[in-house]
């Protein structure tokens, strides 16, 4: 047998040793749940996606025939030639773009990426918008709350995310569905900017969760040039701001929401490594509502996030140290409880 043959042979054994040990995993989790075990797989375990699994054409059932990407070239177009987890580069970039063609496709081992991919997008987006907020308030001081939360939505729409998606060449680079077929040039734009909010979240894990360091790729790579374009337009507005107490404290309201977000979604980013993105949501609705923070909680943390020098590093883990983690394990508890 030739060489290519031989490892034509090992990739095909390889894939169903990864489907065997995927239907073990959901067998285990069957057992250890029961019905509950449904939660983990499907995001609507209410819905009819068990009545349309079966419906699905034989055309979504395919494998995708190329399983890599020119890990490379996403280096060099990102600007980061030492890029070690390539692994988060291939999840981002890899995914299956047309969430329609493959609805209630749950148990398929395809989807296992996608979950990655919804993962790593959640995060680079939570991520992101802390950057922007945090540019805007040391960069514009005199700029209000009103204006801050204005500029970060623009700035983060999915036209802007996908122009920045645009610039790096990520629909040429990436391995995705919508390649070849017709799709709403709205959700293409959507799907490009999620793609680039993927591919931001793998640059913040690749440095190692180190907020100033994938911060500054962000700024100084899109978000310094688009806020000054934006700002020229709104030069007048910002001369006619005035200082006050009041402005003050917004501010530092909307920077304590940014943070945390960002360090909560973080958490739960890395305390549930196999949980899907919809299930981090609501775990973060869940922290929420046990009301663990104290009043003007946000402007609080703003105020404690600038103490520490804007270092995000120790501001997550005073957070976690003194709010989240205890309150995320007693959920846990309340959950395991529920199931026993």
């Amino acid at each position: 047998m030739t060489a290519q043959g031989t490892t034509t042979v090992e990739k095909s054994l390889q894939k169903v040793l990864e489907k065997l040990e995927s239907s073990r995993k959901m067998q285990d989790d069957w057992m250890k749940n029961g019905i509950n075990f449904v939660d983990l797989y499907v995001d609507d375990a209410g819905g009819d996606w068990l009545e349309e699994w079966g419906k699905v054409e034989a055309a979504d059932l395919e494998v995708d025939t190329i399983t890599s990407i020119d890990v490379e070239a996403i280096k060099i177009a990102i600007g980061f030639s030492n890029f070690q987890k390539t692994q988060l580069l291939e999840i981002a970039l890899s995914h299956r773009g047309d969430t329609k063609d493959f609805r209630g496709r749950s148990f398929d081992s395809s989807l296992d990426q996608d979950v990655q991919y919804k993962r790593l997008a959640l995060l680079g987006s939570a991520i992101l918008s802390a950057v922007v907020t945090d540019y805007l308030y040391r960069q514009y001081p005199d700029l209000e709350r009103d204006c801050i939360s204005n500029l970060k939505s623009g700035l983060l729409d999915k036209n802007k995310l996908s122009e920045f998606a645009l610039s790096l060449n990520l629909q040429e680079l990436s391995l995705h569905s919508v390649q070849g077929k017709e799709i709403e040039k709205s959700e293409y734009k959507k799907f490009l900017g999620e793609t680039f909010e993927a591919v931001f979240g793998a640059i913040y894990l690749e440095c190692d969760r180190d907020f100033l360091r994938a911060g500054d790729w962000l700024i100084q790579n899109f978000i310094a040039q688009a806020v000054a374009d934006k700002m020229s337009q709104k030069s007048a507005l910002i001369e006619g701001t005035k200082k006050s107490p009041q402005i003050a404290v917004k501010r530092l309201r909307i920077l304590g929401a940014e943070i945390l977000e960002a360090i909560a979604f973080d958490y739960l980013y890395h305390r549930f490594p196999e949980r899907k993105a919809s299930q981090l949501t609501e775990w973060k609705k869940m922290l929420v509502a046990k009301e663990i923070f104290p009043k003007e909680f946000k402007t609080k943390l703003g105020n404690r996030y600038l103490e520490l020098d804007s270092d995000f590093s120790r501001t997550r883990d005073w957070l976690v140290n003194n709010f989240i983690k205890t309150t995320v394990e007693e959920l846990v508890e309340e959950r395991e409880n529920q199931f026993n």
